[in-house]
């Protein structure tokens, strides 16, 4: 591609950029039509009455407080959009809450688009800036602005591990970061373990203990109750961009073994694929991101995102690479389940192969092997 054409191919991408950052500052944007209201209400209980942050009965009771009385017309739990995230997501979520639910919403959305810019620089570091903008002006940005997702914090603590790789147990402290949605980076704690990289894991492990710590100490009993209602998240319904999810096409008595295997398979491919590019730190790095949403037993269009940054952290996608990744985001988005399961999985396996050199396309200019 010409210089020219790449010019302005990154003037395009920056204004798409700046269109995302300034969204969430128009009176037109609904944030209670969104997952903030699910952490505002977190936010509220963590601090009113933690014994009770996962019973959907007196959530269902706060949230419509915090919504004004507007209940979804979607699918929901218990007439809700709960919340079902760790505890200490609700901790994170109460400095915003105090500004109240529309300033506070506006806020965390704009906080979650600062750390997935964050963490597409530092995944892309010492490349020049510009590197950011295909990962940042998808469609996955977009689905995350929209329902005011966690990924962003989670792509930040993964770009910053990669950053400070070269300090591993600052590498691990970094990516605690990803413990706001765990069930993401499955394959990165096996390919840890399986690559023996103990202090990544141990400083892993201490951001975990200083998350769940407070945590603990507000609730003893949370972890019990936060896994006892994570099963509703996986239903039949949902949106769902992950593997595990075709488990639960099958008979209700198996669903949930289905799922399990299902994950464990998942786990297993996204690893063997890393491991196969184990002496090329980006394309390993972005086989076990991008994999995590596939071996993910609960993922959304919106944890796409992290495809994003993976395809931007191996650094040599193409823009069908790009476009297919807001296309699929896009479907998935909009269309009924269980279609966007099928697209979701086709694309995580793409991004992949890709960047585990099992499918490769000639960059402009080269002249295929076979016609020289």
């Amino acid at each position: 591609m010409s210089s020219g054409w790449r010019w302005r191919g990154s003037v395009a991408l920056l204004a798409v950029c700046l269109a995302f950052v300034i969204y969430p500052l128009l009176p037109n944007d609904d944030v209670i039509n969104s997952d903030w209201p699910a952490f505002a209400t977190g936010a509220r209980l963590i601090v009113s009455d933690p014994g009770h942050l996962y019973d959907l009965d007196v959530q269902q009771r706060v949230e419509r407080d915090v919504t004004g009385g507007r209940v979804l017309v979607t699918l929901g739990i218990h007439g809700i959009l709960p919340f079902l995230a760790p505890a200490w997501v609700a901790l994170l979520a109460v400095p915003f809450e105090t500004f109240g639910t529309d300033v506070g919403g506006r806020l965390w959305v704009l906080f979650g688009l600062a750390c997935l810019a964050g963490g597409l620089y530092l995944g892309t570091r010492p490349r020049p800036l510009t590197a950011i903008l295909p990962g940042f002006a998808t469609v996955p940005t977009a689905l995350v602005l929209l329902n005011a997702q966690l990924d962003g914090i989670v792509a930040l603590g993964l770009g910053a591990a990669i950053a400070l790789w070269s300090r591993p147990y600052i590498a691990g402290l970094a990516l605690g970061l990803t413990l706001m949605k765990p069930q993401l980076v499955l394959p990165m704690g096996a390919a840890l373990i399986l690559a023996r990289r103990w202090k990544v894991i141990a400083g892993w492990a201490a951001a975990g203990a200083a998350l769940l710590a407070p945590t603990l100490l507000l609730n003893p009993r949370w972890i019990f109750d936060w896994l006892g209602q994570t099963r509703s998240t996986v239903a039949a319904g949902s949106r769902e961009v992950d593997l595990p999810h075709l488990g639960v096409l099958l008979p209700a008595a198996v669903q949930t073994v289905a799922i399990a295997c299902l994950t464990v398979i998942a786990i297993a491919a996204v690893v063997g694929l890393a491991w196969r590019r184990r002496d090329d730190f980006p394309s390993a790095a972005a086989i076990v991101i991008a994999g995590g949403v596939l071996a993910a037993p609960h993922a959304l269009p919106a944890d796409l995102a992290l495809v994003a940054l993976a395809l931007a952290v191996w650094g040599q996608a193409r823009w069908f690479d790009w476009l297919a990744l807001s296309v699929a985001a896009l479907f998935s988005a909009v269309a009924p389940a269980p279609a966007p399961a099928f697209v979701g999985i086709a694309l995580i396996a793409w991004a992949c192969l890709r960047a585990a050199g099992l499918i490769t396309w000639p960059s402009p200019g080269q002249v295929p092997v076979s016609a020289r």
